[in-house]
């Protein structure tokens, strides 16, 4: 289906709007309708505070209150319900590390699991994602707790927010300090999951004056441990060893003070901390488990434990000088993450497959563990990230001329260490199958890293300006130009690569310039009509030797040695959309169209004999679609309803090197990608809620909540599932149809809003990512992950 289709519904959507709104009018005494209750929402997706309705942007909105309704916890959650997104937990096999907290988030069909992040996640002014470096980088995300608001901004945001938000950005909006008033926020929840543990939370927030007018403040404090429903079993026995052993737990701790220096400045300093811990991975092993039943296990011979502590400090400036206002954000983001990930199964398959391949495979040379083996993975990730931004910009919203302006200087460090030990492996595959173990493995140290280090630095400039052309049409353009350098350097040595240490270093230089053009015309409040064309930049990374093992797969493909560092890529975006609000304000319909084209992309190359990756360019994506929000609220219903599209595919055939040509007939080499693959992600996506209020007296307002989330199945092969290319594993699935439904029914009075709540209810199981070591006609032992069971759960909120 082509996005005209989405055109059409926006067209008739609106006009049925406008219609309806005269309809109304002309039947309501006096020509005035009953009184709207749709509340504007103020948000700062163009550097400044703005109605989302005067935004020409596609922007994704959840308030504190829609947070709290639709009972969202985690950015799992709150992406579900984001038009346009699509977000995998993908730690399942060995190319992700069997860590549940790696993820690929992916907006319009701008997706890569490696390299810099496509998606940039922000708290506040602070961009937080990672770099994909090795196989031990992984993004993380603020805890969903004491927020003013989330912004999901939907295509290319360079010109204002630089080099990481190449598809888009999720920003996380803390409260701010208030100096003049008093506000609270406490939220307790207790739930079941079905077949698994125990859930609770409890949290609180509270903030205002402690000097009036002058001095004010906000502190926080959170922690959740959501239960386990995965049991870990022996692998002979299938007695259990840990049961429910995949839980979670998230502390947080904030503290903010809002000083008025003057009655022009503020200075606002903030510290905010979180630690996520992960027992155990949430992924199952098919062969021991049966979902329809409840039942989800994982043999794995020990935990996949993971800690992810890191810590934001900022100080914001703010001062209004008259015509101009300057805002000034320093921060520094430091984090910590260190896991344990289960290479038991892993060492031993690849292992047996080399040695099979090259027909050296002798007894007890075997890709089954045997009873007491243990192969460990340990991995670090590392952030000290230093951020200044100074902008500048006008103050006047209806003057015929409005800008900003500014320079952001970013200093970014991440390391991730590795250091993987099998102590049984030198027994196991004795000479000659011990092929990889050049000399004898001390201790089982197989791979050693003690440093794979990329150090990011920019300089950059960047400006907008919005010009009436008349009262109701505007011009909007703007630029930024940046001046980027990485330098990478990694150490690794050990049977996957080398007996001797190998000592790398590489650096690159960029100068990206990022535009965006538009046009907007606003007849009234009401409606908005835009065309915008904006560029997006991602600098590029650098390749470490994927080792010994992967010898075949590079051969199939060209490649020998250490796989060529990738470079930058960029895309331009084309938007058209619309927001209008109807029915005396009862009623606002968004839509969007839009077509990106993105070339010398950066994607991870999956080898499926060694079951490690590589960074690589692959040729050019298009990617078309669009989205449409409808919000309907009065009196006491409410009532969203959205549905977006994308389609995202490879435009061309890609080999690994350009000095072979995998096309011609009879190469002896195979493609990487074929012309018409696809990026991961639903081609459909549907969100529809509804809430009803009640009232009982003055007091006491009960409500009945429904939400229901649909997508459909992924219909294309993605380059890995497509068994023309020559690194393919067929057996893997793609996404298949997700539903999720859930109810919530509450009272609210006096600050209070206490409620029970069912997700999942249908306890649907659908498998999001399935995956196995080595993609060899041995290795049948797959691993899999999907959504938590259903879950029934109460939650107590106070707020004032």
């Amino acid at each position: 289906m082509k996005t005209r289709t989405l055109a059409g519904m926006g067209a008739s959507l609106t006009v049925w709007a406008q219609l309806f709104a005269q309809s109304s009018l002309a039947q309501t005494p006096g020509g005035t309708a009953a009184p709207a209750e749709l509340q504007e929402i103020v948000v700062t997706a163009e550097r400044r505070e703005e109605r989302l309705q005067d935004v020409p942007i596609s922007v994704g909105v959840f308030s504190k209150e829609r947070l709290d309704a639709q009972g969202l916890r985690s950015v799992d959650d709150l992406t579900r319900f984001s038009p346009g997104v699509t977000f995998i937990r993908d730690g399942t096999g060995s190319s992700a590390n069997y860590n549940d907290e790696n993820s690929d988030i992916n907006i319009r069909g701008v997706d890569s699991s490696s390299g810099a992040s496509t998606v940039a996640v922000y708290i506040d002014d602070t961009p937080i994602q990672s770099r994909r470096i090795g196989f031990g980088t992984l993004n993380t995300f603020p805890v969903i707790f004491d927020l003013d608001h989330v912004e999901v901004l939907r295509g290319p945001q360079g010109t204002l927010f630089g080099a990481g938000s190449e598809g888009g950005n999720v920003r996380f909006i803390l409260p701010q300090p208030s100096t003049t008033n008093y506000s609270a926020y406490a939220r307790a929840e207790l739930a079941s999951t079905y077949s698994g543990d125990p859930t609770y939370e409890a949290g609180g927030a509270v903030g205002g004056p402690l000097i009036e007018g002058m001095l004010g403040f906000r502190a926080s404090a959170s922690y959740r441990r959501e239960g386990g429903w995965v049991d870990r079993v022996d692998r002979t026995t299938l007695a259990v060893v840990e049961k429910s052993a995949n839980w979670q737990s998230f502390a947080t701790a904030r503290l903010a003070f809002k000083w008025a220096a003057t009655d022009k400045l503020t200075i606002s300093p903030s510290f905010y901390v979180q630690e996520l811990k992960i027992n155990d991975t949430a992924v199952w092993w098919p062969s021991v488990s049966d979902p329809g039943a409840g039942t989800y296990r994982d043999a794995n011979a020990q935990a996949n434990p993971s800690t992810d502590p890191f810590y934001l400090a900022a100080v914001r400036a703010d001062w209004d000088l008259g015509a101009v206002r300057l805002f000034s954000s320093t921060s520094f983001y430091s984090r910590n993450q260190h896991s344990i990930s289960d290479y038991t199964q892993y060492d031993r398959a690849a292992y047996y497959n080399l040695a099979t391949l090259l027909g050296v495979c002798n007894p007890p040379c075997s890709y089954l563990p045997a009873p007491g083996d243990k192969g460990s993975a340990y991995f670090t990730d590392t952030q000290n990230n230093f951020y200044q931004e100074i902008r500048l910009e006008s103050t006047d919203p209806s003057a015929r001329l409005t800008w900003t302006a500014g320079v952001f200087y970013a200093h970014l460090n991440e390391n991730s260490t590795e250091f993987i030990v099998d102590p049984n492996l030198d027994a196991e595959f004795p000479p000659p199958g011990n092929l990889v173990c050049f000399i004898p493995c001390p201790g089982g140290l197989i791979y050693s890293q003690p440093y794979y280090r990329v150090i990011d630095k920019q300089l950059a400039g960047f400006g907008e300006v919005d010009f009436k052309l008349t009262d109701t049409l505007k011009a909007i353009a703007g630029v930024r130009v940046s001046d980027t350098r990485y330098d990478g350097s990694s150490n690794y040595s050990g049977p996957f690569v080398s007996p001797l240490p190998v000592i790398s270093a590489s650096s690159a230089s960029e100068h990206p310039v990022t535009p965006r053009f538009g046009i907007s015309w606003q007849p009234d409040r009401d409606d908005l009509f835009y065309a915008t064309a904006a560029s997006g930049y991602r600098v590029g990374g650098i390749n470490a030797d994927v080792g010994s093992l992967c010898g075949p797969d590079l051969t199939s493909i060209g490649l020998t040695g250490t796989p060529p560092s990738s470079r930058s890529d960029s895309l331009w975006s084309y938007e058209l959309g619309a927001k209008n609000t109807a029915l005396n304000h009862a009623l606002q319909i968004n839509t969007s169209l839009f077509t990106i084209d993105w070339k010398n992309i950066q994607q991870s190359v999956y080898l499926p004999t060694c079951g490690l990756q590589y960074s690589a360019n692959l040729g050019r994506v298009r990617s078309h679609g669009g989205d449409i929000e409808i919000t309907y609220h009065r009196g006491p219903l409410q009532l969203y309803l959205s549905a977006a599209y994308t389609d995202a595919r490879y435009t061309g055939t890609v080999c690994a090197t350009p000095v072979i040509n995998c096309t011609a007939p009879g190469s002896a080499f195979l493609s990487i990608v074929s012309e018409g693959d696809r990026l991961p992600g639903a081609p459909w996506s549907f969100v529809a809620s509804a809430e009803h209020a009640f009232a009982i007296g003055n007091a006491l307002k009960p409500y009945l909540r429904v939400d229901y989330q649909y997508s459909t199945t992924q219909t294309a092969h993605l380059p890995v599932q497509n068994p023309a290319n020559g690194l393919s594993d067929a057996t893997v699935p793609g996404l298949p149809v997700v539903k999720n439904l859930g109810l919530r029914a509450g009272v609210r009075f006096g600050g209070f809003d206490v409620s029970v709540f069912g997700q999942n209810l249908a306890n649907a199981h659908p498998i999001l990512f399935k995956s196995r070591d080595i993609a060899a006609p041995f290795d049948q032992l797959y691993y899999e992950r999907g959504i938590r069971p259903r879950t029934l759960g109460a939650t107590a909120i106070y707020r004032f």
